[in-house]
């Protein structure tokens, strides 16, 4: 088994917004539909540091999609020079639970957030728009 890791700037290259939009949109699709489990995010404060760690799972069935994005919130970060939100999404075998790949994952909810919006516009907006 061997584990990916993938950098910012290996997510800005590997996806572009038109691929982005489509993939959310079928998920959307699927979440919709109930072929998917997202539960409510769960955490963990980190009172001695005030911090604290949110866990995000979910499964596309359809997709055959599995894995969970860590957030830690360390306000007190900013006092080391270091960012006070960090997000890594981990990716898993949905046949066996084996880590795949580990993301970087502020650059990769920045493109899913941005694809959302495309799949809103996609959407809602008249087909004869030329201006948001």
């Amino acid at each position: 088994m061997e584990l990916k890791i993938i950098s910012k700037k290996e997510v800005k290259q590997a996806v572009t917004m038109a691929e982005a939009i489509e993939a959310v949109k079928k998920s959307f699709i699927q979440l919709s539909e109930g072929k998917a489990e997202a539960p409510l995010r769960s955490s963990i404060e980190v009172k001695d540091n005030k911090g604290i760690c949110l866990f995000m799972p979910a499964y596309l069935a359809e997709s055959k999609a599995l894995g969970v994005k860590m957030v830690t919130v360390f306000p007190e970060n900013l006092k080391k020079n270091l960012p006070t939100v960090l997000a890594t999404v981990f990716v898993l075998d949905p046949e066996t639970g084996c880590p795949l790949a580990m993301i970087e994952g502020s650059s990769l909810t920045a493109l899913r957030t941005g694809a959302a919006s495309g799949v809103a516009t996609d959407l809602l907006a008249r087909k004869d728009a030329h201006v948001a």
